[in-house]
C-alpha cells in the first residue's frame, strides 16, 4: 500500500516554464519573488524545462524566436505545427522524460506552476505518477499569461490534470471554460507582475515636458529600431526616443552610431532594465512602440501606458490575442511599416485631446489584482 504524503503549506515549489518569447520567464521569475517574500523558507526552483530536457526541445525554442526576430509570418505555419505536438504524449512524456524524472525524484515539489502552454498536458500526468510512487501528492497550477481566448491561444494551455487554471482576464477564463475545464478548477486572479508594477501608482493622465518615445524589444531581440529611428526623422522637433536595447550590446552600439549620425533626433539607447525601471519608463513614456506580445500588453494595461503594436512581418497568432483584446476596447494602434508610424504619432500631436482620451480609456482599461489574495489562494495559505 502507498502512503501519500499529504500537500498543505508548500515548502519545495517547481516553476515550469521556456524562453520562447519573453512572458513565460517572466511570469515564473515574478512568481519566485513573490513567493519568497511570503514563504522566506520556501525553496523556489524555475526550471526551463524544454531547453534542459531534451535538445529537441532547445531546438524548438531557438527556432519559435528565430522566427519572432526574422519572419514573424512564418509562425502561422509553426504555431499549427505545435498545436499538434501533445497529441503525441498520449498522457505522459516521451521527449526529456529521464531528465523530468530524474529532477522530481530529487526536488520533489509539493506544487508544479506552469507558465507555458507546452509544459502543461503531458507534463502534469507525468507529474503525479512520478510523484505518487514516491509516496507524495502534489498540485498542479497553469499559470496562463494570454489576456483573451479565440484563434491564437494554444489548446495545450489546457490540461485534464490541472488542479487550478489561472486566467488574468474574464476572456481566458472562458476560453478555458470552453475548451472544457471545469468550474470549479478556474480562477480569474489577474496578472501578477513584479512586485515594483504593484506597489508603484499607474501612470499619470497628464505627462510634463517633450512627448517621450520608446522603441521596445523582446526577449529574443526583435526590434525593427533603425527603419523606426528613420522615419522619426521628420518629427525630430517634437519628441524624443528612447531605444531599449536590451541585453544585446551589438543592437545598442548600433543604436549609438546611427544617433551619432542624425543629431537632429534627440536619441537615448537602453540597455537591460530592472522591473524598476522598466516601471518608471512605462509611467513616464508618452507612448511605446512594440510587438503585441502578451508581456508587453499585460503591463502597459496594469500601469495605463499607450500601446502601439509593430506588427512588421506579419502578426503571429498568438499576438492577435492582445491586439482582440486592445481592439474590443478602443485602445489599439497598429503599424505595419516604418512609414505607418509617422501619420499616428502626427494625428496626436495635431489633436492632443484625441491621445489624452486615449490615456483615460488606458487608465479606465487598467488590469488590477491583489497579489496578497493570488498567493493565498495559489499556496493554500
Amino acid at each position: 500500500m502507498v502512503v501519500v504524503e499529504m500537500v498543505g503549506l508548500p515548502t519545495r515549489v517547481l516553476i515550469f516554464t521556456s524562453s520562447a518569447g519573453t512572458a513565460h520567464d517572466a511570469a515564473a521569475d515574478a512568481l519566485q519573488q513573490w513567493i519568497a517574500r511570503r514563504l522566506p523558507s520556501a525553496q523556489v526552483r524555475i526550471e526551463s524545462v524544454l531547453e534542459n530536457a531534451s535538445s529537441a526541445g532547445g531546438l524548438a525554442v531557438s527556432l519559435y524566436n528565430w522566427i519572432q526576430r526574422h519572419a514573424p509570418w512564418l509562425h502561422h505555419i509553426y504555431w499549427r505545427f505545435c498545436e499538434l505536438e501533445d497529441i503525441t504524449k498520449l498522457g505522459t512524456l516521451l521527449v526529456g522524460r529521464r531528465y523530468i524524472q530524474n529532477l522530481l525524484e530529487d526536488y520533489r515539489p509539493q506544487l508544479v506552476i506552469s507558465t507555458y502552454p507546452h509544459t502543461n498536458r503531458g507534463h502534469f500526468p507525468f507529474v503525479k505518477r512520478v510523484l505518487r510512487r514516491l509516496g507524495q501528492s502534489v498540485r498542479c497550477v497553469v499559470c496562463c499569461t494570454e489576456v483573451d481566448g479565440g484563434f491564437g491561444f494554444s489548446r495545450n494551455w489546457v490540461s485534464g490534470w490541472a488542479d487550478s487554471f489561472w486566467a488574468i482576464t474574464p476572456e481566458v477564463r472562458h476560453e478555458a471554460a470552453r475548451r472544457g475545464t471545469p468550474a470549479e478548477r478556474l480562477v480569474t486572479w489577474g496578472p501578477l507582475l513584479y512586485p515594483a508594477y504593484h506597489e508603484t501608482p499607474p501612470a499619470p493622465l497628464a505627462l510634463a515636458g517633450r512627448p517621450q518615445l520608446v522603441l521596445g524589444t523582446g526577449g529574443n531581440g526583435a526590434n525593427n529600431h533603425v527603419a523606426l529611428l528613420e522615419a522619426l526623422l521628420p518629427l525630430s522637433a517634437w519628441l524624443d526616443v528612447r531605444v531599449l536595447c536590451g541585453k544585446r550590446d551589438r543592437v545598442r552600439v548600433e543604436i549609438q552610431h546611427w544617433a551619432r549620425a542624425h543629431p537632429q533626433l534627440a536619441v537615448e539607447p537602453m540597455g537591460f532594465l530592472g522591473p524598476e525601471q522598466m516601471v518608471e519608463l512605462y509611467r513616464t513614456a508618452w507612448v511605446l512602440v512594440a510587438r503585441p506580445g502578451a508581456r508587453t500588453a499585460t503591463e502597459a494595461l496594469v500601469l495605463g501606458c499607450p500601446l502601439i503594436f509593430n506588427v512588421m512581418g506579419g502578426t503571429m497568432p498568438q499576438e492577435q490575442l492582445a491586439r482582440r483584446y486592445f481592439q474590443a476596447r478602443q485602445l489599439e494602434s497598429v503599424i505595419k511599416r516604418p512609414a505607418d508610424l509617422v501619420p499616428v504619432l502626427q494625428a496626436w500631436l495635431a489633436d492632443p485631446q484625441s491621445y489624452q482620451q486615449l490615456r483615460a480609456r488606458m487608465r479606465q482599461e487598467r488590469l488590477q489584482s491583489n497579489p496578497e489574495q493570488i498567493l493565498s489562494g495559489l499556496l493554500h495559505v
